[in-house]
């Protein structure tokens, strides 16, 4: 239970970041080099923000694993949620107007950054622990 807050706050943190690297997508990227590429840039920054964010509080909250593997999945279910439910209803996307965001033949990347939502604290998390394991002695 002592990870709820936390995780929920940083969850807001991700949400930030997400906003920010929207901002600079449609303001800089896209002008500058066109619609596709710029999602394509532009989620791969956002990508790269959240790795280095999820590994500074995987580290920070010493996560186990277990811990991290629900903590990543509740992130992904949140996030996916957000992204669907504002998307519709706030923004008035249409369902396959969002869906067209995760189509990689299409060269669409959205669907990496879940990858790194949901499975990046796991992964993190395991190669912490890994790396904190003393050597044994041949």
């Amino acid at each position: 239970m002592t990870l709820v807050l936390p995780s929920l706050v940083f969850w807001v943190m991700l949400a930030a970041i997400a906003t920010i690297g929207g901002i600079v997508r449609q303001l800089w990227l896209v002008p500058m080099i066109g619609e596709l590429r710029g999602h394509q840039v532009g989620t791969l920054i956002v990508a790269a923000g959240f790795a280095g964010a999820i590994a500074v509080f995987v580290e920070r909250m010493r996560l186990s694993p277990p811990e991290a593997l629900a903590i990543g999945a509740a992130w992904l279910l949140g996030a996916i949620g957000f992204e669907f439910g504002f998307g519709h209803y706030v923004d008035g996307l249409s369902w396959s107007r969002l869906l067209s965001d995760y189509d990689l033949s299409e060269g669409r990347l959205l669907l990496l950054l879940w990858v790194v939502v949901g499975a990046g604290p796991f992964l993190l998390a395991r190669w912490s622990h890994r790396r904190a394991r003393p050597k044994h002695a041949a």
